[in-house]
């Protein structure tokens, strides 16, 4: 998991990859339900997240993240 972080809030962008290897990259749009901080935790110890998200365009846009 890679997270990229807006500001202390909110997340710019996080990529991850599901049980299958393939990686899946997301922007937000605000806040997201998780902070970054906390999203970094997931990353330190293996633990999986949910990502409820939207198609705009060309891009994955996370609406919900969830443990």
């Amino acid at each position: 998991m890679e997270v990229v972080a807006r500001n202390i809030t909110e997340i710019e962008s996080v990529s991850i990859r599901d049980q299958d290897g393939r990686r899946w990259t997301f922007t937000t749009e605000g806040y997201t339900g998780v902070t970054p901080a906390h999203l970094r935790e997931h990353q330190l110890f293996g633990q999986q997240v949910v990502v409820s998200y939207v198609e705009r365009e060309d891009r994955l846009v996370a609406v919900k993240i969830g443990d």
